[in-house]
Order: C-alpha cells, then structure tokens, then sequence
C-alpha cells in the first residue's frame, strides 16, 4: 500500500511540474508575439445648418470717384481708373463707384456699381462659408483579452457533523478558452486525496 501511494505522489509531482513548465514555455512564446488587438472604431458625422436670413443693406451714400472712358461700348467703359494725367482729362469722365459687403458668420456679400448719372456696371458677388458646423461622434470598442496564467488556490469547508475540506490546489487557464486544476485535501494528512480536473468557457 505505501509503494502505491508513494507512486501515485510521484505520478502528481510529474503531472504538477509538467503544467509550469508548459504555462513558462507559452509565457515566453507570448513574449516573442507582440499581440495588439485593434479596437473597432465608430465614427459617425452629423453637418447642422442653422438657417439664418439677413437683409443686405446697399450702401448708397458713400462712393468712391472714379474716372470712366468717355468713348466705347459698355464694356469697354467697365475699365474706369481711379486715377488720370492731365493729358487724358478729354478722354475720361467722372463717375462714382459704389462699393459695399456684408459679413455674416455663413456668408460673404460684396455689391459693385458704378454709375457715371446711369448704370454702367453692377456686381453681386459672395463667399459661402460651409459648412457651418460638423459634430463628430467616435465611438471605440475595445476587444476582450484573454491572458493564460497559472494560480494557486485554497478551500475550506465541511458540514453539519465533520470538518472535513482542507485543500490546496493550483490552476492553470489558457487564455480564457479552458483549463486544467489539481486540487489536494490536507485536512488528513495520512489519506490524502489528490483531484484533477479540466474544463472549458462557455460564454
């Protein structure tokens, strides 16, 4: 009877060695593997118009001189300079040039006329300004991990009428997908019972 407890200690001290030596072979192979799961990134865009109306107010008081060709077709009579020599006063009349802008925070208005006692020319120009406002939403889901390690663990208990669970045991998870556990009931010294086991995650 002894041999064949002392065989069986031998068979559970091999099996006990035989899962370090296997959890230090995968620490180190995970050390050599730089695993760096990509978390799922979400990223929804939302443009807000904000409707606005705003009156442009042409400014017609105050002008700017300028001087327009006296001869040529309208379009020709568009090229006005604000300046003349003396030697082209027969050449140019005087007009005026209107010029006015309205600025907002969602658009740019620039107006042009220039008026000679007619119209010869008018502009209406603008610089929109879009959009006005963007909200961004991210949202970043990180994968679950899974570590494999190996933990020593203790139990107690018994019932109503005997004490009887005193054990230690040690545990060894692979990464969250199952695991193998020896367990050791010390509470009798003399017949001890000796458990292994293994199981698997569910969910």
């Amino acid at each position: 009877m002894d041999a064949k407890h002392i065989s069986t200690d031998r068979i559970l001290l091999v099996v006990i060695i035989g899962f370090l030596w296997y959890n230090m072979l995968l620490k180190s192979c995970e050390s050599d593997v730089n695993i760096s799961p990509q978390p799922t990134i979400t990223i929804v865009k939302d443009t807000i118009w904000q409707t606005k109306i705003d009156t442009l107010h042409v400014e017609t008081t105050k002008f700017e001189y300028v001087y327009i060709p006296v001869k040529g077709t309208k379009e020709e009579q568009k090229n006005f300079k604000k300046e003349i020599t003396t030697a082209e006063t027969a050449l140019f009349k005087q007009g005026k040039l209107y010029k006015d802008t309205l600025r907002t925070d969602d658009i740019d208005i620039f107006t042009h006329n220039l008026v000679d006692g007619t119209l010869i020319d008018s502009k209406f120009s603008y610089k929109l300004k879009v959009p006005r406002e963007i909200t961004i939403t991210k949202t970043i889901e990180h994968p679950k991990t899974y570590k494999s390690g190996l933990y020593v663990f203790g139990e107690i208990g018994g019932n109503k009428t005997q004490f009887d669970n005193l054990s230690l045991g040690l545990q060894y998870q692979n990464k969250g997908k199952w695991f193998a556990s020896y367990r050791v009931n010390l509470n009798q010294i003399q017949s001890t019972t000796h458990n292994i086991g293994v199981g698997v995650r569910l969910w």
